[in-house]
């Protein structure tokens, strides 16, 4: 994988997604016809301020380019209501939950998506070396992200 890094505070997403598909980010943003900067939000700071990019976008790109994106929650919950939720700890195949998550991270490249800081952050996962490619211009182990993980998008050619 090629570290490839955003042009701008709101495009993470496109960024990882390109190093992901191995394009640039300008096919990417193409596809999805639009470059993230409208202001949606004037009275939140600078990145959150603008529409960026959201996930099912990118879920689009995949298919566009012949793949499929598979979400897999880092802590899923269960609700019968929409109000009321409990953790799931009993997963049958796996022993528990980050075997599970590990499991998944190890069939294929993909996107790691959660909170750093106030913001939401997407990153580029390479499941051969077992790295993080960040878009802000780093590559770093996964023991390493510094963000709150809140699920990983597996992508696998159809």
């Amino acid at each position: 994988m090629k570290l490839i890094t955003q042009p701008n505070s709101w495009s993470c997403t496109v960024a990882a997604a390109a190093m992901v598909f191995d394009c640039a980010i300008k096919e990417i943003i193409g596809v999805i016809g639009h470059d993230g900067s409208e202001v949606i939000s004037p009275h939140l700071k600078v990145p959150g301020c603008y529409a960026g990019f959201h996930i099912q976008e990118i879920v689009d790109v995949a298919f566009y380019f012949g793949c499929s994106m598979t979400k897999i929650e880092a802590a899923p919950v269960g609700t019968v209501d929409g109000k009321n939720e409990h953790e799931i700890t009993e997963w049958g195949l796996f022993s528990n939950g980050k075997v599970r998550f590990d499991f998944y991270m190890k069939q294929g490249n993909g996107l790691l998506v959660g909170k750093a800081r106030e913001y939401w952050h997407a990153l580029a996962w390479d499941h051969e070396t077992w790295q993080l490619y960040d878009p802000r211009g780093r590559v770093y182990n996964l023991d390493d992200c510094k963000i709150d993980v809140s699920a990983f998008w597996l992508i696998k050619s159809l």
